[in-house]
C-alpha cells in the first residue's frame, strides 16, 4: 500500500482530489488531505502519515504558495511530490521548479493511481501517460496523455470523506455534484478550449453521466452527509435538454433537494420551457456568463457566440420562474475601452441581475485570449506567469490608459448593480488612486452576494471569510 497526502491552502471541497482519492483507494492505496498555510501545519500528517507521495492541486495564482510548500517538504523530509489542476496542465514548463518532481496534465485520476502502483511495487513511473517527469539527473520526460475515459460512470463516486478536516471549520451543506465534463462552447478565455485542444484525438471530451448513476450518488450524499443545497459544478448544467427534462422529475421525486448550477444564457432563452423546467425540479438559483457588455468584443474577441438579445431573453424568463441569478463578468479586457465596461455594467442593471459577479481579466496560461493579448501588445513580452497575483478581484497586468480605472470599477461593480442609484458617485471615486478602503468595500459587498446566492449559512460562512479573505482580496 503506498501513501498519498494532499496538502491544501484554502478551506474549500474540490471534486478533482475526490475523485482522485476514491479511485486510488479503490486500487488499495491510502490518501489523506490536510489544510493549512504554512508547513508547521502539515508536520503531524506528515511524521504520522509519513506519505510516500505528497500531492498539490493548483490554479495559476496558487502555484506559488504550493511551491514554497512542496521545497519545505522535501528538504524536512525528502517526500517526492505531484502537481495536478489547471497551472500544471497549461504551463508544463512548472516542472522546472527544484520542488516539482511530476506534474500531471488533464485528468488525473488514472495517472495518480499508476504512479502509486509503481511505487508500491518499487518500479519507475517514468512512462506513466498523462505524466511529466524530472529524473534525478534533471532529464525532463513529458509522457503523451491518454484517451479519455468513454463513460464516466466507470470513475466510483467521489470520497466525501477527504475533507472531514473541515467539519466545524466550513458550511458544508452545499455539496458539489457533476453530472458531465467538458464544454462544446469555444470561449477564448477559459482553459476548456485548451483542455479540448490537448485532448484532440483522444475520445470524446463531452460526457455525460447516465441519470440512475447521477440519483444514486445524489441519494448517498444526502442520507450521508449534512447537505442542504446540490450545486451541479458542470461546466454548463443540462447542456442536453433531453437529458435534462428526463432527469429533473427524477431528481424532485427522489431526491428533493434544492439545487443551483451553471448554464448558459442562449440555452435559456432557446426554449421557454428551460427555466420552468428548472423552477419545477427545485432549482432556486443558476450562474451564467456575460462576460462583456459589448456585444461585438464579447463575440469576436471572447468567442462566446452568444447576443444581448439572448441575455435580455434569458433573463426575463428566469425571473418570470421565479429563479435567481448571478451573472459572471470581467473588466479589464484585452482591446476593451472604459466605455465597454461601462456597457457591462449597465447590462446588468437592466437586466436586474439578482448576484452580479466581477472579475479582473487575468492571462492564464494556455487560453486563446492570453495569446491575443501578447500578440496585440496588451501584455509585454517580458511578462511571467509568475507575476500573476493570486486572486482576480485585485490587479490587471495588462498595458491599457484606463487600466488603474477598470481595476477601481471592478471593486464597485456589485454595488452600482444591486443599488443603481451609486452609479454617479462610482463614476467619480474610479478615477481616485486603488487604495484598500475600495478593496474592503468590495470585500463586504462580495461576502453578501456570495452568500445569498449559494445560499450559505451567514455565521459559518462569516467565519470562514475572515480566514481564507486572503485568497479573494489579496494580490500575493
Amino acid at each position: 500500500m503506498a501513501r498519498l497526502l494532499f496538502l491544501q491552502n484554502i478551506e474549500y471541497e474540490f471534486l478533482g482530489p475526490m475523485y482522485i482519492s476514491t479511485l486510488v483507494k479503490q486500487g488499495g492505496h491510502d490518501v489523506r488531505l490536510e489544510i493549512g498555510n504554512k508547513l508547521e501545519d502539515f508536520e503531524p500528517a506528515l511524521r504520522e502519515f509519513r506519505p510516500d507521495l505528497v500531492a498539490f492541486s493548483i490554479m495559476t495564482g496558487s502555484h506559488k504558495w504550493a511551491v514554497e510548500i512542496a521545497r519545505q517538504v522535501k528538504e524536512r523530509y525528502g517526500t517526492a511530490t505531484i502537481f495536478g489542476g489547471a497551472h500544471p496542465t497549461f504551463f508544463p514548463e512548472f516542472i522546472k521548479e527544484d520542488s516539482v518532481d511530476m506534474l500531471v496534465r488533464g485528468e488525473g485520476e488514472e495517472a495518480v493511481r499508476d504512479v502509486l502502483d509503481r511505487l508500491q511495487a518499487g518500479q519507475p513511473w517514468h512512462d506513466v501517460a498523462n505524466l511529466t517527469v524530472k529524473k534525478k539527473d534533471g532529464e525532463v520526460v513529458t509522457n503523451p496523455l491518454r484517451n479519455l475515459r468513454r463513460d464516466l460512470d466507470d470513475y466510483p463516486f467521489p470520497d466525501r470523506d477527504l475533507y472531514n478536516a473541515l467539519n466545524g471549520r466550513l458550511d458544508r451543506s452545499v455539496r458539489n455534484v457533476i453530472t458531465s465534463r467538458g464544454c462544446p462552447w469555444h470561449c477564448s478565455f477559459c482553459f476548456e478550449d485548451a483542455m479540448r485542444e490537448l485532448y484532440d484525438g483522444k475520445g470524446r471530451y463531452v460526457r455525460i453521466r447516465r441519470i440512475p448513476k447521477v440519483i444514486e450518488e445524489l441519494q448517498q450524499l444526502r442520507d450521508t452527509t449534512d447537505v442542504r443545497t446540490v450545486y451541479f459544478a458542470d461546466d454548463v448544467f443540462g447542456m442536453s435538454k433531453k437529458w435534462l427534462y428526463e432527469f429533473l422529475p427524477i431528481y424532485k421525486k427522489e431526491v428533493g433537494l434544492p439545487f443551483i448550477c451553471l448554464v448558459r444564457a442562449d440555452l435559456v432563452a432557446s426554449d421557454p420551457e428551460y427555466a420552468e423546467q428548472l423552477a419545477a425540479g427545485g432549482c432556486k438559483s443558476v450562474f451564467f456568463g456575460i462576460e462583456s457588455g459589448n456585444e461585438d468584443l464579447r463575440n469576436r474577441v471572447l468567442v462566446k457566440a452568444l447576443s444581448n438579445e439572448q441575455i435580455h431573453v434569458a433573463a426575463e424568463r428566469l425571473h418570470k420562474a421565479g429563479i435567481k441569478f448571478r451573472s459572471y463578468n470581467i473588466v479589464g479586457l484585452p482591446g476593451e475601452t472604459l466605455d465597454d465596461a461601462f456597457s457591462t455594467l449597465q447590462l446588468n442593471i437592466d437586466i436586474k441581475a439578482d448576484y452580479p459577479w466581477c472579475s479582473v481579466f487575468m492571462p492564464f496560461p494556455g487560453t486563446e485570449l492570453t495569446k491575443f493579448a501578447f500578440e496585440q501588445g496588451f501584455l509585454d513580452r517580458a511578462f511571467e506567469f509568475d507575476s500573476l497575483s493570486k486572486s482576480f478581484f485585485t490587479d490587471s497586468k495588462l498595458n491599457g490608459p484606463d487600466i488603474k480605472k477598470m481595476e477601481n470599477l471592478q471593486k464597485f461593480f456589485q454595488t452600482a448593480v444591486l443599488w443603481p442609484r451609486t452609479l454617479p458617485l462610482i463614476k467619480k471615486l474610479i478615477h481616485l488612486p486603488p487604495n484598500p478602503l475600495f478593496t474592503a468595500w468590495f470585500g463586504l459587498i462580495y461576502f453578501y452576494v456570495y452568500v445569498k446566492s449559494e445560499n450559505k449559512r451567514v455565521f459559518e460562512t462569516l467565519k470562514f471569510a475572515l480566514k481564507n479573505y486572503r485568497h479573494v482580496l489579496a494580490k500575493q
